[in-house]
């Protein structure tokens, strides 16, 4: 269990921390009396950063039954396999560790339709990587629901087939219908304002995906 708190009090020998904490049965029913204060210098892993974690991992743990440490473990182990760092801690690593396991759970995520209570893009630490693998997965960039449709962001003009065009390199985004109904509604600017989203371009392997003229 993970509980954020801030310092308002130090006397040179003691902190006085005030975590908010609404989960009374947690406490009372596991007699809960000592906690880790884990300080945040900025340099290692944010309090925000360790949040987000957890609050996916329980998130996978729930649909898939798997114990939340099982998960923890995993997901480490894929996030060194694909950088060939050395083991870490969520106590003490660096920002860029983190960032690293997040994006690994973010993917893990995205690819099997896992349910998440809070939007994953909040969490993404690089939110063009995330509409990359909305795109890969055809899932939608906002809802991350299937049934996605490409969007052009750079406009394919009028009497161009859109099979035809070479697409490499042109922005897009998947969107449901009805959001892509909104963004030509309301307008790209005002749409990717409003969803803190954008257009990336296309690579050989996304048009490879949707069946787009590339290279």
């Amino acid at each position: 269990m993970v509980a954020q708190g801030r310092i308002i009090r130090y006397d040179g020998k003691r902190l006085c921390i005030v975590a908010p904490f609404s989960d009374t049965e947690f406490l009372t029913a596991k007699h809960v009396e000592r906690c880790t204060v884990i300080l945040d210098d900025g340099r290692t892993i944010t309090a925000q950063q360790r949040k987000y974690i957890y609050a996916m991992l329980n998130d996978i743990a729930a649909y898939t039954g798997h114990v939340p440490d099982e998960l923890k473990d995993h997901f480490k182990l894929e996030t060194l396999e694909k950088t060939g760092g050395d083991w870490f801690s969520l106590s003490d690593c660096s920002m860029t560790e983190a960032n690293q396991m997040i994006e690994t759970i973010i993917e893990f995520c995205i690819r099997w339709r896992i349910p998440t209570r809070d939007n994953l893009a909040a969490f993404a630490p690089d939110i063009g990587r995330y509409i990359y693998l909305c795109l890969k997965h055809k899932v939608c960039c906002i809802s991350r629901k299937e049934g996605a449709e490409l969007h052009h962001v750079d406009h394919v003009g009028m009497g161009r087939k859109r099979k035809e065009i070479m697409h490499l390199g042109m922005r897009a985004m998947p969107l449901l219908q009805k959001y892509h109904c909104e963004v030509h509604r309301i307008g790209q600017k005002t749409f990717d304002e409003k969803h803190h989203v954008f257009g990336i371009p296309l690579t050989q392997e996304l048009c490879d995906i949707w069946k787009l003229k590339g290279g």
